[in-house]
Protein backbone atom coordinates (compact mmCIF):
# COMPACT_ATOMS: atom_id res chain seq x y z
CA UNK A 1 0.00 0.00 0.00
CA UNK A 2 1.36 3.42 -0.90
CA UNK A 3 1.90 6.05 1.74
CA UNK A 4 -0.71 8.80 1.91
CA UNK A 5 0.71 12.25 1.40
CA UNK A 6 -0.90 15.17 3.17
CA UNK A 7 -2.65 17.72 1.01
CA UNK A 8 -0.64 20.89 0.71
CA UNK A 9 -1.89 24.33 -0.19
CA UNK A 10 -0.17 27.69 -0.35
CA UNK A 11 -1.83 28.96 2.82
CA UNK A 12 -3.83 27.10 5.46
CA UNK A 13 -3.95 30.06 7.82
CA UNK A 14 -7.40 31.04 8.97
CA UNK A 15 -8.62 33.97 10.94
CA UNK A 16 -9.36 37.55 10.11
CA UNK A 17 -8.90 38.61 6.48
CA UNK A 18 -7.11 41.82 5.58
CA UNK A 19 -8.91 45.12 6.23
CA UNK A 20 -9.92 45.65 2.60
CA UNK A 21 -11.62 42.22 2.58
CA UNK A 22 -13.39 43.07 5.84
CA UNK A 23 -14.67 46.29 4.29
CA UNK A 24 -15.68 44.41 1.14
CA UNK A 25 -17.62 41.90 3.23
CA UNK A 26 -19.44 44.70 5.06
CA UNK A 27 -20.44 46.18 1.70
CA UNK A 28 -21.57 42.76 0.44
CA UNK A 29 -23.81 42.35 3.50
CA UNK A 30 -25.25 45.85 2.96
CA UNK A 31 -25.98 45.11 -0.72
CA UNK A 32 -27.71 41.81 0.11
CA UNK A 33 -29.75 43.28 2.98
CA UNK A 34 -30.92 46.21 0.84
CA UNK A 35 -31.20 44.22 -2.44
CA UNK A 36 -29.03 47.03 -3.84
CA UNK A 37 -27.86 45.16 -6.93
CA UNK A 38 -27.07 48.44 -8.71
CA UNK A 39 -24.17 48.93 -6.25
CA UNK A 40 -22.76 45.41 -6.75
CA UNK A 41 -20.58 46.16 -9.82
CA UNK A 42 -18.44 48.56 -7.75
CA UNK A 43 -17.63 45.67 -5.38
CA UNK A 44 -16.51 43.31 -8.18
CA UNK A 45 -13.33 43.11 -10.22
CA UNK A 46 -13.87 43.37 -13.97
CA UNK A 47 -12.87 39.72 -14.41
CA UNK A 48 -14.73 38.34 -11.37
CA UNK A 49 -15.38 34.59 -11.50
CA UNK A 50 -18.80 33.36 -10.36
CA UNK A 51 -19.43 29.66 -9.75
CA UNK A 52 -22.97 28.53 -9.01
CA UNK A 53 -24.17 25.17 -7.71
CA UNK A 54 -26.23 24.36 -10.80
CA UNK A 55 -23.34 24.40 -13.29
CA UNK A 56 -19.80 23.09 -13.40
CA UNK A 57 -18.78 25.92 -15.71
CA UNK A 58 -17.79 29.23 -14.18
CA UNK A 59 -19.22 32.55 -15.31
CA UNK A 60 -16.97 35.55 -15.87
CA UNK A 61 -17.52 39.28 -15.56
CA UNK A 62 -19.50 41.79 -13.54
CA UNK A 63 -22.59 42.01 -15.73
CA UNK A 64 -23.09 38.25 -15.76
CA UNK A 65 -22.69 37.90 -12.00
CA UNK A 66 -25.04 40.79 -11.26
CA UNK A 67 -27.72 39.42 -13.62
CA UNK A 68 -27.51 35.95 -12.06
CA UNK A 69 -27.65 37.24 -8.48
CA UNK A 70 -30.61 39.52 -9.26
CA UNK A 71 -32.51 36.51 -10.62
CA UNK A 72 -31.49 34.16 -7.81
CA UNK A 73 -32.38 36.59 -5.03
CA UNK A 74 -35.73 37.26 -6.73
CA UNK A 75 -36.53 33.56 -6.26
CA UNK A 76 -35.15 33.01 -2.75
CA UNK A 77 -37.10 34.15 0.28
CA UNK A 78 -36.03 34.66 3.89
CA UNK A 79 -32.34 34.65 2.95
CA UNK A 80 -30.23 34.73 6.12
CA UNK A 81 -26.51 34.47 6.78
CA UNK A 82 -25.92 32.16 9.74
CA UNK A 83 -22.15 32.03 10.31
CA UNK A 84 -18.92 33.09 8.65
CA UNK A 85 -15.37 31.85 8.71
CA UNK A 86 -12.31 33.81 7.64
CA UNK A 87 -9.08 33.09 5.81
CA UNK A 88 -6.22 35.37 4.82
CA UNK A 89 -8.08 36.69 1.75
CA UNK A 90 -11.75 35.92 2.14
CA UNK A 91 -14.68 34.31 3.83
CA UNK A 92 -16.95 31.30 3.90
CA UNK A 93 -20.49 32.50 4.59
CA UNK A 94 -23.09 29.94 5.65
CA UNK A 95 -26.69 30.77 4.75
CA UNK A 96 -30.23 29.49 4.63
CA UNK A 97 -33.21 30.53 2.50
CA UNK A 98 -36.50 29.27 1.18
CA UNK A 99 -37.09 28.26 -2.41
CA UNK A 100 -40.79 27.61 -2.75
CA UNK A 101 -41.69 25.20 0.05
CA UNK A 102 -38.09 23.97 0.47
CA UNK A 103 -35.42 25.26 2.80
CA UNK A 104 -31.95 25.42 1.32
CA UNK A 105 -28.65 25.60 3.14
CA UNK A 106 -25.43 26.66 1.55
CA UNK A 107 -22.16 28.49 1.66
CA UNK A 108 -20.69 31.36 -0.29
CA UNK A 109 -16.92 31.16 -0.68
CA UNK A 110 -15.78 34.72 -1.35
CA UNK A 111 -12.26 35.89 -2.21
CA UNK A 112 -11.22 39.56 -2.15
CA UNK A 113 -8.24 41.35 -3.69
CA UNK A 114 -6.12 43.94 -1.86
CA UNK A 115 -8.58 46.66 -2.91
CA UNK A 116 -11.48 44.88 -1.21
CA UNK A 117 -13.13 43.83 -4.47
CA UNK A 118 -14.54 40.36 -5.01
CA UNK A 119 -12.39 38.28 -7.38
CA UNK A 120 -14.02 34.86 -6.96
CA UNK A 121 -17.44 33.87 -5.66
CA UNK A 122 -18.50 30.23 -5.36
CA UNK A 123 -21.91 29.09 -4.13
CA UNK A 124 -22.59 25.57 -2.87
CA UNK A 125 -26.09 24.50 -1.73
CA UNK A 126 -28.23 21.56 -0.72
CA UNK A 127 -30.60 19.79 -1.18
CA UNK A 128 -30.20 19.13 -4.89
CA UNK A 129 -33.95 19.24 -5.56
CA UNK A 130 -34.17 22.82 -4.26
CA UNK A 131 -31.06 23.82 -6.22
CA UNK A 132 -32.71 22.55 -9.41
CA UNK A 133 -35.90 24.47 -8.62
CA UNK A 134 -33.87 27.61 -7.94
CA UNK A 135 -31.90 27.20 -11.19
CA UNK A 136 -35.08 26.70 -13.21
CA UNK A 137 -36.89 29.70 -11.73
CA UNK A 138 -33.83 31.99 -11.91
CA UNK A 139 -33.26 30.85 -15.50
CA UNK A 140 -36.80 31.92 -16.40
CA UNK A 141 -36.16 35.36 -14.93
CA UNK A 142 -32.84 35.66 -16.77
CA UNK A 143 -34.49 34.65 -20.06
CA UNK A 144 -37.33 37.14 -19.52
CA UNK A 145 -34.78 39.87 -18.79
CA UNK A 146 -32.83 39.09 -21.95
CA UNK A 147 -36.01 39.04 -24.03
CA UNK A 148 -36.95 42.47 -22.67
CA UNK A 149 -33.49 43.90 -23.43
Amino acid sequence: MSELKPHTAPDFRTGIPHMAAQNGLAEWHRIVAASDWNSLPALLTDDVVFRNPASIDAYHGKDTMVAILRAVFAVMQDFTYLRHFGSATGYVLEFSARVGQDTVFGVDLVEFNQDGKITDFMVMMRPASAVLTLATEAGKRLAAGQAAA
